[in-house]
């Protein structure tokens, strides 16, 4: 995530403490698409977060892996401040 703006992202205060519906991974998908589309490089903090099911992280991250290269992807998203719950076997 050099050289480029890094927006930071609250999954807290888009989707609250628990993140389990597939429509809740969808909608931070977009904002997601909608930065990198601008150029941004994109941190999602999980701060305060509770859970986070399989379902949430697979409409967040395939909706993503259909639109940038896993390359991309790699290089301009990252997560921090995972809660314990967050799915184990990620793309």
């Amino acid at each position: 995530m050099e050289n480029e703006e890094v927006r930071y992202l609250s999954v807290l205060a888009i989707v609250g403490t628990v993140c389990s519906l597939p429509e809740d991974g969808m909608r931070v998908n977009k904002i997601v698409q909608f930065l990198m589309n601008q150029g941004c490089s994109v941190r999602l903090d999980f701060q305060d977060v509770k859970l986070v099911t399989p379902s949430f992280y697979a409409a967040l991250s395939k909706g993503l892996y259909s639109v940038f290269p896993s390359s991309d992807i790699h290089k301009r998203m990252a997560m921090c401040n995972l809660p314990d719950s967050f799915p184990q076997h990620r793309p």
